[in-house]
């Protein structure tokens, strides 16, 4: 009974910014790119700083859906049931045992594109593997370049956490389980 009376004076607005999450099936996440739009000035420090962390090609773009001034980024949400991690020949992408992070493992992916295939959020992208020089890894017999599959990682190999986030120099970049921010939103509301 008591839900029913805390759903009848929740604010209208709590009710949209829930209504968006569960439409754009956001309240599956637990680690969403929450990005501030008030206190974002586009400078793309966190873009260059995931870049640096990750031989010069970053794992997440900076933009995404909007509900007011918040930005869902597209960036792996390392959801609580990750269906890009069914179907993979190899298991190459996998759950971290210590954060929960869902990471690709680079040396099994054989770039097959089943995981970016079923990411819901388009946030897994097949990009050519390069040599150390920088020039693309090409098939032998097709001399195409050799896709991977790539995605954000949390930059689980730093002790300090995402790089995008501590090159935020406005603050505006967090990462968020969007079940607590809902949960948060409503005792501030009450």
């Amino acid at each position: 009974a008591k839900r029913l009376i805390d759903a009848a004076t929740r604010p209208i607005a709590e009710d949209a910014f829930l209504e968006w999450a569960v439409e754009k099936r956001f309240i599956n996440s637990t680690k969403a790119m929450l990005i501030d739009l008030e206190k974002c000035v586009r400078c793309d420090d966190c873009v260059r700083a995931c870049a640096a962390t990750h031989g010069g090609n970053p794992k997440f773009v900076r933009h995404g859906e909007t509900f007011a001034n918040l930005m869902v980024a597209n960036a792996c949400m390392h959801c609580v049931d990750p269906v890009c991690m069914i179907g993979c020949p190899t298991g190459a992408i996998h759950r971290t045992t210590q954060e929960g992070a869902v990471i690709i493992n680079d040396l099994t992916c054989i770039g097959c594109g089943t995981c970016a295939n079923s990411c819901p959020y388009d946030n897994i992208r097949l990009v050519p593997i390069r040599e150390k020089n920088g020039q693309p890894v090409l098939d032998p017999v097709s001399r195409e370049p050799i896709l991977k599959a790539t995605k954000c990682d949390l930059c689980s190999s730093l002790p300090s956490g995402p790089s995008c986030v501590n090159a935020c120099p406005h603050n505006a970049l967090k990462r968020e389980d969007i079940q607590s921010l809902l949960q948060r939103t409503a005792q501030m509301s009450i």
